[in-house]
């Protein structure tokens, strides 16, 4: 049996001027939360019929992109049995469980009927029809194995701890069968992540004339995939560093410096597909016009893709926390910029009357979705043993 774990190193009583920040920023989001759902979306957001949706799809969409990290770890663990980055699973599972659960909130105050958004666990509810359907499935089934993946980490906590003997009794069972049956779960959530997260670009081609040609592409399913990829593996590294630097542990530079080697590699692959389709489809042309959408696509680019390309090829940096947590968070704000382009930015309604901005609501909701979203990592990497200490590197 693994070593069990008692949570002493990293004491959740601490409370820092960051923390009360978070807290702030979490309780005016629900109270922007309580507003909405009271008041309805035409009170509490800009949008309308020719924009029906905003930022919160934005929120959505982009914490699910960051959670790839989540199966792409796996499966460069538990399939390509790339065993010595086997420190970084459970911050990478944390990070897509927090992720999707997230992205589900923010979803429930995006629909107009939130209440019924259980209707497609009913099969007598299925639409085969909707462009969603497949995505709101998949979501649905991947946030599920994400749960049963995090059970083995949630029952480990309590195997030792006499202090809550029901759960214990409990938790050494379900722990034993857990981790007989999880290589299949394991296999379920890359299958399923691959699925959905191509789906998500594959809706916006419906879009048709009103996606700005810059990112209108018969490809934009494998473009969504490849991003979603992309962006992961510097999720779950920045994740990591900022962890390991909020808890004070010291993280494990070598394997970090080793796994970003290969990021590189992805951007390079990433931008060279972005610019040939650009040239297939002419598109380049629209760089001319020296709009405010060609100002973004060339932000994208540059400084989400080509700059951090760079960075990250520098053999010193890499074995940098700071710059590279810095270079991973360039990465995480192009993949960011470029589904925002997409779902809003670059969304051009042809009766439109006036353009989308969110209102003081939107922003305050997703802000505090997000706030919120830190508070439970910090809580869960306290409870539970989601950063290894050096001396437990390969116990698990």
């Amino acid at each position: 049996m693994e070593r069990p774990w008692i949570p002493h190193h990293f004491p959740v009583s601490r409370r820092t001027f960051g923390w009360w920040i978070l807290i702030a920023l979490f309780v005016q989001g629900a109270g922007f939360g309580i507003y909405r759902f009271l008041y309805g979306l035409q009170a509490s957001t800009n949008l309308n019929q020719q924009f029906p949706w905003g930022i919160w799809i934005i929120v959505d969409i982009s914490f699910i992109a960051l959670a790839a990290g989540g199966f792409v770890t796996a499966a460069l663990v538990h399939v390509f049995h790339r065993h010595e980055f086997h420190a970084l699973v459970r911050p990478a599972l944390t990070t897509a469980l927090l992720g999707y659960s997230f992205a589900c909130v923010a979803l429930a105050a995006d629909l107009g009927r939130y209440y019924n958004i259980w209707h497609p666990m009913l099969p007598s509810m299925w639409q085969g029809n909707s462009a969603l359907f497949e995505v709101g499935m998949c979501v649905m089934c991947y946030v599920t194995v994400l749960y049963i993946e995090f059970l083995p980490v949630f029952c480990e906590r309590f195997l030792t701890d006499n202090r809550h003997p029901r759960l214990q009794r409990i938790c050494r069972p379900l722990y034993a069968v857990a981790k007989k049956v999880m290589f299949i779960f394991i296999l379920l959530g890359v299958a399923i992540s691959c699925l959905h997260q191509s789906s998500l670009g594959h809706v916006m081609v419906l879009a048709g004339a009103k996606l700005h040609p810059f990112w209108q592409t018969p490809v934009l399913a494998l473009f969504f995939l490849i991003s979603a990829i992309v962006g992961g593996i510097p999720t779950v590294i920045f994740a990591y560093l900022t962890a390991s630097w909020v808890m004070r542990v010291p993280p494990q530079m070598k394997m970090v410096a080793k796994l970003a080697k290969c990021i590189p590699f992805l951007l390079s692959i990433y931008l060279a597909i972005r610019v040939t389709d650009l040239a297939i489809r002419g598109s380049y042309l629209y760089l001319e016009e020296l709009t405010w959408q060609s100002l973004v696509f060339m932000i994208e680019l540059s400084v989400g893709v080509l700059l951090p390309l760079i960075l990250l090829m520098s053999a010193r940096l890499r074995h940098s926390p700071l710059g590279l947590s810095l270079s991973c968070l360039l990465v995480m704000f192009g993949i960011v910029l470029y589904r925002c382009s997409v779902y809003w930015l670059g969304y051009q309604p042809a009766f439109a009357e006036h353009l989308y901005f969110p209102s003081v609501a939107e922003w305050g909701l997703s802000i505090g979705v997000v706030a919120a979203l830190l508070l439970c990592w910090r809580l869960l990497a306290g409870y539970f043993r989601i950063i290894e200490l050096p001396e437990e590197a390969g116990t698990t």
